[in-house]
């Protein structure tokens, strides 16, 4: 391999990990994103149910 072919190849393989940590940081992104609308769903439901049973006490 002549020095251009290295850098070329350096060059590929930069490039490769550059698209592995974008990755890994979308991939962590939606993760995230994923658990923070399941805590909210279910902070939500729990609110629901808070309120559907007050709701009945107050009418019995």
């Amino acid at each position: 391999m002549n020095i251009t072919q290295v850098r070329e190849h350096l060059h590929r393989l930069i490039d490769e990990v550059d698209d592995i940590y974008v990755l890994n940081g979308l991939y962590r992104t939606l993760i995230s994103d994923k658990r923070q609308r399941e805590d909210y769903e279910r902070e939500q439901s729990e609110k629901a149910k808070k309120q559907s049973r007050t709701s009945e006490r107050r009418s019995n």
